[in-house]
């Protein structure tokens, strides 16, 4: 992505580990819900050196370098030529596949909420 920042990044890491929910992440790699708000939702301040490595320890699948400078793939040893999935593509194939089963399931009750509460509006 261009011009794309450090806040960025995390934040993309942030949707693909915890739907997007900067206290899950923070409770994830033991760091404080504010100070994660301030990185990404607030941009307040850069990740620090402690930050940068708890992120880093905490997601084997992640790529430090494109972390820190952008450059390279989200993915350790994400090679395009390489066909077959590793185990961390594998597991990401499976929370994405739970995130779009939550945001169908959640779709659905709003339907049927809109919907009942329609029939009772008439």
């Amino acid at each position: 992505m261009e011009n794309e920042t450090i806040f960025d990044r995390i934040a993309q890491i942030i949707e693909i580990e915890c739907n997007g929910v900067p206290a899950q992440f923070a409770k994830k790699i033991g760091s404080k819900d504010q100070t994660v708000r301030n990185i990404v939702v607030n941009r307040r301040s850069y990740p620090g050196y402690e930050m940068l490595l708890k992120i880093i320890q905490s997601i084997d699948w992640l790529n430090p370098d494109w972390l820190i400078t952008g450059r390279g793939e989200m993915r350790k040893g994400h090679d395009k030529s390489n066909q077959v999935i590793t185990e961390p593509e594998a597991h990401y194939e499976t929370d994405i596949n739970r995130q779009l089963i939550n945001i169908i399931d959640s779709q659905q009750r709003t339907i049927e909420n809109l919907t009942s509460y329609k029939k009772t509006d008439k």
